[in-house]
């Protein structure tokens, strides 16, 4: 393109600063604070992490190489609709956790238990998923906690605490959102990252999978 040149956007030094796109600017300074997806399975080379998505967030710009940070993670949908069955039991749970370098995160995390259950179970299994997800982010950094998801660990660590209240056939992070961002970078983020709280998906926020009716939260 005439009079722009072309940049190319790293990953952060937790994916190893991997080249993920180019793009066009007349003006490096344009590109800082554009955020830009990725996908766990091209970063990392592991196609079965295909449902696992990255956002990020452009910081800087040095001779043609942007560079960024961690902004989001999200779960596909459809990868959400394929673990969930009839006659199970969502568990939902919405964390503000905050890692040992700074980082506060929305964590939404999902287990699915192998029945319909009761509220008390329910309230159980969400209690030990909240705290589970705030010491392991207490105790981490935040690319540690990152890694932990983008790696399964996190997901089954969820998994056997809930199995000590009622067996459980999934466990999944559904979503991250950036609350504030560690170390330098705690710039508020915008009013579009601040709406993007409420649930990700919101046709699978019944509580009850199957079809039976009388099953609450």
């Amino acid at each position: 393109m005439k009079g722009k040149d072309w940049y190319v956007i790293l990953a952060p030094k937790m994916f190893s600063e991997t080249q993920m796109a180019e793009t066009p600017a007349i003006d490096p300074k344009v590109l800082v604070g554009r955020t830009v997806e990725s996908n766990v399975s091209e970063l990392l080379g592991q196609p079965d992490k295909y449902y696992m998505n990255l956002k990020f967030k452009i910081t800087g710009v040095n001779d043609h190489n942007a560079s960024t940070r961690f902004h989001g993670y999200s779960c596909a949908k459809e990868h959400l609709f394929r673990i969930i069955r009839k006659r199970s039991q969502k568990v939902r749970a919405t964390t503000n956790v905050e890692t040992k370098d700074g980082w506060k995160l929305q964590v939404v995390s999902l287990v699915i238990l192998n029945r319909n259950t009761d509220i008390e179970v329910r309230r159980k299994v969400r209690k030990i998923m909240v705290s589970g997800l705030m010491e392991s982010a207490k105790g981490s950094g935040m690319d540690s906690f990152i890694r932990s998801i983008t790696g399964g660990v996190l997901q089954k660590d969820i998994r056997k605490l809930g199995n000590k209240i009622y067996p459980v056939r999934f466990s999944e992070i559904e979503r991250i959102e950036v609350l504030k961002a560690g170390s330098q970078e705690t710039a508020e983020e915008p009013d579009e990252a601040k709406d993007a709280a409420r649930p990700v998906h919101p046709e699978l926020d019944e509580t009850n999978i199957a079809s039976d009716k009388g099953a609450g939260e």
